[in-house]
Order: structure tokens, then C-alpha cells, then sequence
């Protein structure tokens, strides 16, 4: 068991390190599908980029927003391919959601699982994790109608207020609230994709509540731990992109694409680092029967062990 929330935060990181072939598995997903959509791309824009001075705007000199909102908005604009880059995201979405199965029963046996296993896992779950996605979905319907109101009422202040600071503190509060609010509801569904894995829970909604008795329980120790690895994701892709922008020639296309997918492949390992760590979190809470564990509820030694389950 790794004692303490530090041993937690630094366990996820060696959990990840360990196991990171479920990692490999979703950057090269995620490399195939953006290759194939950059290629799609290529083949609409490339024959009229050739030939045309706007290139230097969006491949030379680095990249203008202006412009390529005006070359998407053309007949030949890259929205408007037979397939569009909207696609292969929905694509990548679906396979996360497969392969999520398979993600947290790697990290919670600690084991290098097969392809057969994992998918297997993956299959297991993934209607369990759909339906969490519709919950997800729901949650997020009033944080959205929080996230206008908030608008309209900076909005509104702005228009009376002959100083910009009332609109510039009222916006920067409505978004540390929506962030907070939004990091909060992924670490609640984070945890009930967890209950499920561990505890062979079949019922998405006993899931989203026992996760939420669980958050109500410890939610500074959980948030404390998500947001430390949010932030070093944060900084880790800024400094990255930092270096991009400024220190990066925009004719360099070969060092541009690696350090580009570079940038990817660690925020991907920031999210599996997330879900390491809870991973780890909960095992010790059970194992302390700490509060919030569902009552009369005891795991067995192969729910702790992480078996396959069908």
C-alpha cells in the first residue's frame, strides 16, 4: 500500500511509468487518426496553397487565425472535406472510451495486461462507461446555463460601467468558479469509472453515487490530489508550447511535429497520471475502510487483486 497523499501523487507517476503501454496504446491511436486527418487536410488545401501568397500566412511566417478561418470558410476549406477532422476526434473518443476498460484494470492489478485482456476489459465495460457519458452530459447542462448567466451578468456590468476592472473581476471569478466546479465533476466521474472497475459494479447511477458519498467524504484530499497533477500538466504544455512559438523556426517542420506530438504525449500521460493516482487513492481507502466505502460492503481479496472479471 503507498502511504500518504505524497506517496499517492508520486505512486500515479511510477503506476503510469510502469504500465505505460496503455499509454503507447492511445498516443499511437491518436498519431494514426491525426496523420490520417492531416492528410485529408493536405490533399483539399494543398493544390491551392501551392499556388497562392496566403501560404505564407499560415506555413512560413507562422500561423494566422484570420486566415485559416477564411480558408475553411472557402469550397476548398478543410471543413468542408469529405471527412472532417471533427470525425477522427469523435473516432479517438470512442476508442478512449473502449480502451478505458482496459486503462484502469491495468493500474488497479498493477499489471501489464495482454491485447486480448485489455480489450476484453474494454468490451466489459464500455456500456457502463456510455452511460456515464449520457450522466456526464446531463451534469453539464447547468453548468452551461451557469457558465450564460455568468456572461450575460458581466455583460450587463460592463455596459453600466464606465471601468473595465468590475467586468475583468466579475469574469475572472465566474471562470476560477466554472473551472472549479468542472474539475470537481470530472474527479466525481473519474471515481465512479473507478468503483465500477473495482468493485464489479454494474448500475451506472450506484456508481455516480457511491463516488459522490465518496467525494463528499474526502473531497480535499481527492481535489488536492487532482489538482496538483492538473497543474503540472498546465505547466508542462505551456512551457512546451512556449517553446513552439518562440524558439522553434516555423520552416522547421520536422522539429515542429515532434515536439508538437512530444506536447501531446505528456498531456495524454498527465490524464493517465490522473487516473493512476486515483486508482491508487481508492485501493488504500479501501483497505483503511475509510469513511465513505458503501455500508456492509467488504472487498474480497479478488476484487483487491483486480481479477477479470466477465
Amino acid at each position: 500500500m503507498v502511504n500518504g497523499q505524497s506517496g499517492v501523487f508520486t505512486g500515479g507517476a511510477a503506476l503510469v511509468w510502469r504500465r505505460q503501454r496503455v499509454l503507447w496504446w492511445a498516443f499511437v491511436v491518436n498519431l494514426a487518426l491525426a496523420g490520417w486527418s492531416a492528410r485529408i487536410i493536405t490533399s483539399r488545401v494543398g493544390p491551392v496553397l501551392d499556388n497562392s501568397l496566403a501560404a505564407s500566412r499560415l506555413l512560413v511566417r507562422g500561423f494566422h487565425f484570420t486566415a485559416a478561418g477564411a480558408l475553411s470558410s472557402e469550397p476548398y476549406g478543410f471543413m468542408n472535406a469529405g471527412v472532417t477532422p471533427v470525425y477522427f476526434s469523435i473516432i479517438f473518443f470512442f476508442f478512449m472510451l473502449l480502451a478505458t476498460g482496459g486503462i484502469l484494470e491495468a493500474y488497479w492489478r498493477d499489471e501489464t495486461l495482454t491485447a486480448g485482456e485489455f480489450f476484453h476489459c474494454g468490451g466489459t465495460y464500455f456500456w457502463r462507461f456510455f452511460r456515464l457519458v449520457i450522466f456526464l452530459l446531463l451534469v453539464l447542462i447547468p453548468v452551461g446555463l451557469l457558465g450564460w448567466g455568468a456572461r450575460s451578468a458581466a455583460t450587463a456590468i460592463d455596459e453600466r460601467s464606465i471601468s473595465p476592472y468590475p467586468w475583468f473581476w466579475c469574469v475572472g471569478a465566474a471562470y476560477a468558479i466554472l473551472i472549479l466546479i468542472l474539475m470537481s465533476i470530472r474527479l466525481w466521474f473519474d471515481m465512479a469509472e473507478i468503483i465500477a472497475v473495482a468493485d464489479s459494479e454494474t448500475l451506472s447511477r450506484k456508481c455516480l453515487g457511491r463516488s459522490w458519498s465518496l467525494l463528499c467524504g474526502n473531497y480535499g484530499s481527492l481535489f488536492w490530489l487532482y489538482l496538483r497533477i492538473s497543474i503540472v500538466g498546465w505547466i508542462g504544455v505551456a512551457l512546451g508550447m512556449h517553446i513552439w512559438v518562440h524558439h522553434v523556426r516555423h520552416d522547421s517542420i520536422t522539429t515542429s511535429l515532434l515536439l508538437s506530438q512530444l506536447i501531446v504525449l505528456y498531456w495524454l500521460g498527465t490524464r493517465f497520471w490522473h487516473r493512476a493516482s486515483e486508482s491508487i487513492w481508492y485501493k488504500n481507502h479501501l483497505e483503511r475502510g475509510g469513511p465513505g466505502v458503501t455500508p456492509g460492503y467488504t472487498p474480497t481479496e479478488p476484487e483487491l487483486a483486480g481479477t477479470v472479471r466477465a
